[in-house]
């Protein structure tokens, strides 16, 4: 299983969302190791590894995800600087 927890997630959109992408980007990698195990069986092409890119772009496209944060990059309501 991969690991796909990056600081610069949490830099970015704040240590909680950084959090739900990494295990939304391993639940769709482990679909896709799912996938590609009954693939190699059939003998068919496989399908290429998750992506954080590609979670992010989803989030983005469904309205889970801002297109900008605020500078700190912080999540918390309320919260001052």
């Amino acid at each position: 299983m991969k690991y796909f927890f990056d600081s610069r997630l949490a830099d970015r959109y704040g240590y909680g969302m950084a959090v739900y992408i990494a295990a939304e980007t391993s639940d769709l990698q482990r679909a896709i190791d799912l996938t590609n195990a009954r693939r190699l069986r059939a003998g068919r092409h496989l399908l290429e590894d998750a992506r954080i890119e590609d979670v992010l772009s989803a989030m983005l496209n469904t309205g889970l995800l801002k297109a900008k944060t605020d500078e700190g990059g912080t999540n918390v309501s309320g919260a001052t600087r």
